[in-house]
């Protein structure tokens, strides 16, 4: 790698070339332009005939040596198909770090190591745009995200990411609030959520396993206590003296308020406006106040 052919370059991209460069075998400023369009075609037809042409080379070498052709076929495609893996989940990560400020510490070498071990052999398009916005975020800030985080996206199924966006849209940065004088399998289903999910992602390192938590708001009068349920903000008051309100909660693990952070955007559920009634019912039968102020858009 020889840095100094990299001319030109603004600094977040200089610095997702210095994190990742030595790894993936990149060299040039041209190469490393990494054009999106060209990933997607190779990721189509044009990977498709790279595909036969070793296949081609491989089955020539068979009919000297079959078994160790076929080894040589396998190894050939997983090697093509990672690359082409990493590459796309480059190119994302190039188009979220445009405009950002990137801090000059450098991202840890086992922690580029791990990323990249797990990012090659992900395919599912909307893991790789998860994995892009960690990348991104650890350039931008070091130590964003935590070895648990990387190895928890490794497990992430299709029908895991949907159950767990249904229960961040319903969230707080601490985790699902639990309320209503009815069991927590009862309350879920009630905001289309399933107590069966909950474990499967308590299971994943999401949540943490203990049903017996709760978050504590120590509240006074001249200074409200801030909290969210997915993109709404709300700040929770008494109009004199001061209270403490604790509610049960089912917590993020330390992962699963990393993960949480990079999905609230796009997480949806249909029983959100349900659940925040029901939530501000909750509080004000607390004897506190209970105030919307601002919406995450």
């Amino acid at each position: 790698m020889n840095i100094e052919n990299l001319t030109g370059l603004e600094k977040p991209i200089m610095k997702l070339f210095e994190t990742v460069g030595e790894y993936i075998g990149v060299v040039g400023n041209h190469i490393f332009e990494f054009d999106a369009a060209k990933i997607r075609r190779i990721g189509q037809a044009e990977a498709d005939v790279e595909k036969q042409k070793i296949i081609s080379r491989a089955e020539g070498q068979e009919m000297a040596v079959e078994i160790l052709g076929r080894a040589k076929k396998r190894f050939a495609l997983e090697q093509y198909n990672k690359q082409i893996n990493l590459e796309n989940i480059l190119v994302k990560t190039k188009d979220d770090l445009n405009g950002k400020t990137v801090s000059e510490d450098p991202v840890e070498k086992d922690w580029t190591m791990r990323f990249l071990d797990v990012a090659q052999n992900i395919s599912r398009e909307e893991l790789q745009a998860i994995l892009a916005k960690i990348l991104s975020g650890e350039i931008q800030k070091p130590g964003r995200f935590s070895f648990k985080t990387l190895e928890i996206i490794k497990y992430l199924s299709k029908t895991d990411l949907e159950k767990l966006q249904k229960f961040i849209a319903l969230s707080s940065r601490d985790g699902f609030f639990r309320f209503g004088g009815v069991s927590q399998a009862e309350m879920m289903r009630k905001y289309d959520l399933d107590f069966t999910d909950f474990v499967r992602l308590s299971d994943l390192g999401l949540f943490n396993q203990s049903l017996h938590l709760s978050v504590s708001f120590d509240i006074k009068c001249n200074m409200p206590a801030m909290t969210n349920i997915g993109k709404e903000i709300f700040a929770i008051s008494l109009e004199k003296g001061a209270k403490k309100l604790d509610i049960s909660c089912s917590l993020f693990s330390t992962a699963g308020q990393e993960i949480y952070s990079l999905l609230l955007d796009d997480a949806k559920n249909e029983k959100l406006k349900v659940y925040i009634e029901d939530f501000i019912k909750y509080i004000e039968s607390q004897g506190c106040k209970i105030q919307k102020i601002k919406f995450k858009g």
